[in-house]
Order: structure tokens, then sequence, then C-alpha cells
């Protein structure tokens, strides 16, 4: 069975082409539709060849996530642009299929395919792809506070640093390299949940509170990575476990510090989206079974008993 999606798509907060404009405009055209989100970021415009390019970005509690697919070229962000656009944002680059270089924090990267980086937006930078061939980047922007703290330019640099060479660095390039096939496949709940869980180990990158060892960082970035997923009927404690890079018993004793236990907060997250469905005006038509179908739960009968305990209803009176 399909899984299917508990939430509506989302509103993209960018998406251009180049497909429809004039050869001669197609750059410019490009250029202008970065300004929302890529401020004051500047990039040049190849020697030859045409230039077709799309961007597509969206928002999730704040983290704005983008893909750019173009030609090689190069990015700036000089001092005039830092006069002209302040803007002190942070941004995970991460490009699946293509290296890069970049001048940034005083230090000059080479970045193989698949490896993340942290850009300050609040200082200079260049950024260059191969102008031989074309690129996908994905940008995660996210401001400079998301972590409760206001990393300096020195900390960006040395973090960046540490994720070159470390398997904390290893790990985020992995779920940067899931977040990317969910974005392209279009499933956005999961792109979303993943998202959240990249923005999650940023955080603990920084603040030096790792999801893999504090227990209810743990199990609210799983939690938020399995969004996506309760309504998976085969989705189980194994893959929770693997979400989060630790072991299944770990995450039974985390649950069990937390009060909880696995099964019971799966139910719950299942119960939960099943209500969402019942209440909403686009699942009017639909069948209470295909309710229960589409929120994880294979038995009829099991779901009409735990949703009776759960909300003291039942599900029908949920009906708009």
């Amino acid at each position: 069975m399909n899984a299917i999606s508990v939430h509506d798509e989302p509103v993209p907060v960018l998406a251009a082409t180049t497909a429809d404009q004039r050869e001669s405009d197609r750059f410019q055209s490009f250029r202008d539709a970065l300004c929302d989100v890529y401020l004051g970021i500047r990039p040049e415009r190849p020697s030859s060849g045409s230039f077709d390019a799309d961007v597509l970005a969206y928002d999730w509690d704040g983290a704005i996530l983008s893909r750019m697919r173009a030609p090689g070229h190069e990015a700036r962000r000089d001092a005039a642009s830092l006069a002209r656009v302040p803007d002190d944002a942070l941004f995970v680059n991460v490009s699946p299929d293509s290296s890069s270089r970049l001048d940034h924090l005083g230090e000059r990267w080479r970045m193989p395919a698949g490896a993340p980086i942290l850009l300050d937006n609040s200082a200079p930078f260049a950024l260059e792809f191969d102008p031989r061939r074309r690129f996908r980047l994905y940008s995660l922007r996210v401001p400079r506070t998301f972590a409760g703290v206001e990393p300096s330019g020195r900390a960006v640099a040395d973090l960046n640093r540490r994720l070159s060479a470390s398997g904390a660095g290893a790990r985020l390039g992995a779920q940067c390299a899931l977040l990317t096939t969910e974005f392209d496949a279009g499933r956005w709940d999961a792109a979303a949940a993943m998202t959240r869980a990249v923005v999650a180990m940023l955080r603990g990158a920084l603040t030096g509170v790792d999801v893999e060892t504090d227990a209810p960082s743990r199990l609210e970035s799983g939690k938020r990575a399995a969004s996506s997923r309760i309504n998976d009927p085969d989705f189980d404690v194994h893959e929770f476990a693997r979400s989060v890079n630790v072991s299944v018993r770990t995450i039974q004793n985390d649950f069990r510090a937390s009060g909880e236990t696995f099964r019971g907060w799966l139910l719950g997250a299942r119960l939960d989206a099943a209500r969402e469905l019942l209440r909403s005006p686009a699942w009017r038509e639909r069948s209470v079974e295909v309710v229960a179908a589409a929120s994880g739960f294979r038995d009829i009968a099991h779901f009409h008993h735990v949703f009776r305990d759960r909300f003291d209803a039942t599900p029908g009176s949920f009906r708009p």
C-alpha cells in the first residue's frame, strides 16, 4: 500500500525557471529570482552557453530549503553586497553530484560532492561550480540564532573544519542526502521532517548537545523524522532507531526514561493523524476504513477499538 500524505502540498516561497524566457534575458531573470532567499548573493554570468536554470524553495518552521539547478558558475558576496544588503543568515549547502570550491572566512575549501558546509552570509565569500557541467545545489537557510546562540564567523569556520573530518559531518551529509532525495521526489512531509532533523543535528553541532548522546534531543529528532512515516504500517522501532543512528535498545531506554514506550507513542501519533483526517473537509468523502489505512492501521476493528479508548468517541463523531 502506498502511504498517503496527511498534509496538503505546501506552497513554495520561491518557484522560478528560465525556460519561458528569451535566451538574452535568462541569466538576468535567474539572478532577479534569487533575491528573496539568497539575500545579497550575486551570481556571475558564465562566459558562454545557454543559461537554463530553475530554483524552488519552501519554508518549514522558519527554515527555508531551496534547490537550484543551473549551469556551473560562480556566486559571490563581496563588501559592496554586504553594505548594500545586510544579512546574517546561515546556509547549509550541499550538492549531491557536483564538487565545488569555496573561499570563505579566511579559508579555501574544495568540497566533494555530497559534503555539507555551513556558509555565513554576514561575511564575504566566493562559491564556484565547474562551468563545464550543470549542478544541483540544496541550501537550507536558517536564522543566525536558530540554535539559541549567535555564532561568530570563527565558530562557523571551526564547525566546518569539524564537519569535514568527523563522524558528525558524515552523518549530517547522510541526512542531507536523504533530504535531497525526498525533495526531488516531491514527498513534502518527509522533506519537511528531514529538514527539521538536519536543523536539529546542526543545532547540536553548534551547541555541543549531540542528538546521538543526549536522550531528549535524540527522541525529539527521531520523532520529527518519523512524522512522515507513521502512516506506513511497516514502520517500526528498528527504522526509528536507524533514523538517529543508535541501537533499538538505546531508543527503548530513551522512551522509558521519558515515561513512554515506542509502541504507545506510535499508536498515539497514528490516532492523532487519523483524527485530523477525519476533521478535514478534504477527507469528508473518504470512508473511515480509508482514513484508518492512511494513518497506518491495517485492522479496521482494532482501529475502532483503540480510537474509542483514546478519544472516548467514535471516528464518525469527528466528521465535519
